[in-house]
């Protein structure tokens, strides 16, 4: 009796122990997981920038690496996502950066967003590619992030609902539809326009049932929320480029294998170029959707639009007195 019980405990044990093991082996096979969310919906660039990058890393890992992405706000609002990141209960997710400057409040980072900084997407993908990945690191340090990569979201442009704009005075009084970001806010009222900040999401309602005359995005970003439907005439003052990094936690970078964040990170300026230099296309092809739906589009002047720098001119003196001056002006060089 004695020796049977023992068998028994000695083949309970042999059990315990392989199970155990398969467990073992079975957390070191297990993929690392990314997950990444964002506010685009399917079929605009920066949603399908972040499809690309999982494909990248996917294969190039041989499936070591998942990145789970979750588009259309479904994880959260812009803020909640960035804050989300920075606790760690979010890995990525990519936002303007003066919406990253006030969740991490980090007031300097929106001087990349500063009112007519860039004239065009060119000028927009040169600084995308030298000055911000110098710029940006030092001053994200200690927040608990950590820069991957930095897309375009165009150049953003005011879509009206009863007229054209051709003028500084022509912005008097407008009811302008913007984000809840200071800077884009700042703009808006600096120009004399009154502002009605939304969620994006909630953006074709109020021009649709006129609590706004007008609200403003780059163009694939109107097409892709059918704001042709509801806005007729697009004026192209270039007002701001926007600029959206993708921060990952820093934490969840740390613990990363070193092998696998060569992958991540190589893979990460490819879908970074590739964006950049598809972002063209995509905005034309965004603004004959609007010609075809019987959208009147107008060019601004350089001369109205230089007066609306110049009456951003206190916008610029903000960031100067945060001894920004200096980047600023290598930023504007980039336009001549």
């Amino acid at each position: 009796m004695k020796r049977s019980f023992r068998i028994l405990m000695m083949c309970l044990a042999i059990f315990c122990s392989f199970s155990l093991l398969s467990g073992v082996a079975g957390a070191a096979d297990k993929p690392l997981s990314l997950e990444f969310g964002h506010i685009q919906n399917p079929g605009h660039s920066l949603a399908i920038a972040p499809e690309e990058f999982k494909a990248m890393v996917e294969e190039r890992s041989n499936g070591r690496v998942v990145v789970n992405i979750y588009p259309s706000s479904q994880l959260g609002t812009a803020r909640e996502m960035m804050e989300q990141v920075s606790m760690g209960t979010l890995d990525m997710t990519c936002c303007d950066t003066a919406d990253w400057a006030s969740a991490l409040n980090i007031p300097k980072l929106a001087v990349f967003n500063l009112p007519f900084l860039t004239k065009n997407l060119a000028t927009q993908a040169t600084l995308i590619r030298t000055i911000v990945p110098e710029e940006v690191p030092a001053m994200i340090e200690g927040a608990g992030v950590r820069l991957l990569m930095t897309y375009s979201n165009g150049i953003r442009q005011p879509l009206l609902k009863h007229k054209p704009l051709n003028s500084l005075d022509d912005i008097k009084g407008l009811k302008m539809r913007t984000a809840e970001t200071a800077m884009y806010v700042d703009l808006w009222n600096a120009l004399g326009a009154s502002t009605v900040t939304s969620a994006w999401s909630e953006a074709y309602t109020l021009l649709q049932q006129g609590v706004a005359d007008a609200l403003e995005a780059d163009v694939t970003g109107l097409v892709n929320q059918n704001m042709q439907e509801v806005g007729k005439y697009l004026s192209k003052i270039g007002h701001l480029g926007a600029i959206y990094c993708v921060f990952i936690n820093e934490d969840k970078w740390n613990s990363i294998p070193e092998d696998l964040q060569k992958i991540i990170q190589e893979a990460a300026l490819e879908s970074q170029e590739k964006q950049l230099l598809g972002r063209q296309a995509s905005d034309d092809a965004a603004e004959q959707v609007m010609v075809k739906a019987g959208v009147v589009i107008n060019e601004v002047s350089p001369e109205e639009r230089n007066r609306m720098k110049d009456a951003c001119k206190a916008i610029y003196e903000k960031y100067e007195k945060m001894g920004l001056g200096e980047l600023i002006n290598r930023m504007l060089a980039l336009n001549s």
